[in-house]
């Protein structure tokens, strides 16, 4: 359905809770085989869609550069990675206080990934609450991060977020952001959070 009505379209197809290069192969087999057989019923279809994953499973960090290698593009659901790496339920208000977007692990998870779609001409963006946090936003600027999706109410602070920011500074923040190992030392470079 999906092939059929992106027809003549500049068409995406994201696979979601991607753990492994075999289940990104076996998603894509499944699009490759919905081409071809849509071709010998004569059905008119987009037969060259880009294929990409939400990358949102610590699995996928340390395989970041082969699966930059693989899929056209990336984006990064931050509410989900953040989650799994820290094995804390955002929405539990007994663990909450522990789902840290500013954790190092997270930061430095984050970095990798955006050096392994740089690397390797794989396009990336970013979702969930991070992408909206507008306290984040130099730091995502900083290790490369060019699209932010967000709902439409955050997207006139994203977007001024964003504007405000100097990609220098940004850069040079995301480093020293990166080079801290505790989680205090890095709140403290933290900008402010935009009401």
């Amino acid at each position: 359905a999906i092939l059929r009505a992106g027809a003549g379209a500049d068409l995406r197809i994201m696979f979601p809770m991607i753990s492994s290069l075999e289940e990104f192969h076996e998603a894509c087999e499944v699009v490759y085989d919905s081409i071809a057989s849509l071709a010998e019923q004569g059905f008119e279809h987009n037969d060259k869609p880009r294929l990409g994953m939400m990358v949102q499973l610590p699995a996928v960090v340390d395989l970041a550069e082969e699966f930059a290698r693989e899929a056209d593009f990336f984006s990064i659901g931050t509410n989900d990675l953040i989650q799994f790496l820290l094995a804390a339920d955002r929405t539990n208000e007994n663990v909450a206080s522990f789902y840290l977007p500013h954790h190092p692990a997270v930061l430095r998870a984050l970095s990798r990934i955006a050096r392994a779609a740089a690397q390797h001409d794989c396009d990336l963006s970013i979702c969930g609450d991070m992408a909206h946090e507008t306290q984040y936003a130099p730091f995502l600027l900083g290790i490369g991060v060019r699209t932010f999706s967000v709902d439409p109410i955050y997207l006139l602070r994203t977007q001024q977020a964003i504007a405000a920011t100097s990609l220098a500074k940004a850069e040079t923040l995301a480093n020293e952001m990166l080079s801290k190992s505790r989680i205090r030392d890095v709140a403290a470079l933290l900008p402010e959070r935009t009401p």
